[in-house]
């Protein structure tokens, strides 16, 4: 027990250092005072697929970018259909940024109808080997690899930059800031995790936007809509008395708790339960840390550590101070 409030602790302090970053103003025109003085600059118009995307855009351009996700809000982009004014804002934007790897079928194709160079894939600098391959293709969550996602920040600055000359160094400073960021990220996880043994690294759910995170940070990641991986969630609960499974929002179609309701109190103990949802699809709330891929990093990991922890026997809890 004293491990585990010491993680709260750490948890605590690390949260209060999270870096809130605030979206891009929308307007047409910014009046900027650079290095020659001012400077008109014409304000680039960007659709993404996400607001995952949108995010990185705003984070290495604000300022610089009216930036619109054709995905909003607590939507999933599993699936998702565009319709006429989802593709009418892909054709009259002056860039299009994408996840790509299949995410968004649709929003890819209607993508690639346009020039090369008014388009990003934002996966497509990542080394082939580090990709995820599945029955159905690649898995396309590499964001929630932080290592992974300097590849598409590396690949957006320079478009960024082609396209914004003027700014280019300013676009280039947030680049080396972003990615600063997520190697503080990486480490701060992989130091909050060290309490967890990798053997009871396990995560259970019915899908797999989380494998990046998973094959990253040592987990074993089950997906219980496979009968073999489902048995071995089984095994593995048991033995590492496991106390909770991981739904994810947005996915899964209650797979997980049916799942849990079938097998709770015959294969496994009654005292497992679901922790609540990650997110993993989308954003939260602007006004929120999770509506920034760090806070909502954070805000995964510390979802994961505390399901991992084995609740404290009855006469055990830490006393009342």
């Amino acid at each position: 027990m004293q491990t585990f409030f010491r993680w709260l602790s750490r948890a605590a302090t690390l949260s209060l250092a999270a870096v809130i970053l605030v979206p891009a103003a929308h307007a047409q025109d910014e009046v900027l005072q650079y290095a020659g003085g001012e400077e008109d600059i014409d304000t680039l118009v960007v659709v993404t697929d996400t607001s995952m995307t949108a995010n990185l855009v705003e984070n290495l351009a604000r300022g610089f970018v009216e930036v619109e996700a054709v995905v909003e809000g607590e939507r999933s982009p599993l699936g998702y259909e565009l319709d006429d004014d989802d593709r009418e804002r892909i054709e009259s934007a002056d860039l299009v940024v994408y996840q790509g790897l299949g995410l968004m079928p649709e929003f890819i194709e209607a993508a690639e109808a346009r020039d090369s160079s008014d388009r990003v894939t934002l996966t497509d600098r990542i080394p082939e080997f580090r990709l995820i391959e599945t029955e159905d293709g690649v898995n396309p969550h590499t964001y929630h690899d932080p290592s992974l996602l300097q590849y598409a920040v590396d690949h957006l600055t320079i478009e960024l930059k082609e396209r914004l000359e003027s700014v280019a160094g300013e676009i280039e400073g947030n680049r080396l800031r972003v990615n600063i960021e997520l190697q503080s990220l990486d480490r701060e996880t992989e130091g909050l995790l060290e309490d967890i043994p990798r053997g009871e690294r396990v995560l259970v759910t019915d899908n797999d936007v989380f494998a990046y995170f998973a094959k990253a940070y040592h987990f074993e990641l089950l997906n219980v809509t496979d009968a073999a991986e489902s048995e071995k969630a089984i095994e593995l609960i048991e033995r590492n008395q496991t106390p909770h499974v991981f739904p994810v929002a947005g996915v899964g179609d209650g797979a997980l708790e049916q799942w849990l309701e079938d097998k709770r109190g015959s294969a496994l103990p009654e005292s497992v339960g679901l922790a609540p949802p990650l997110t993993g699809l989308w954003l939260g709330d602007s006004n929120l840390p999770t509506g920034t891929f760090i806070g909502l990093f954070r805000q995964n990991v510390s979802e994961l550590i505390l399901g991992l922890k084995p609740l404290p026997a009855a006469g055990n809890e830490a006393p009342a101070e």
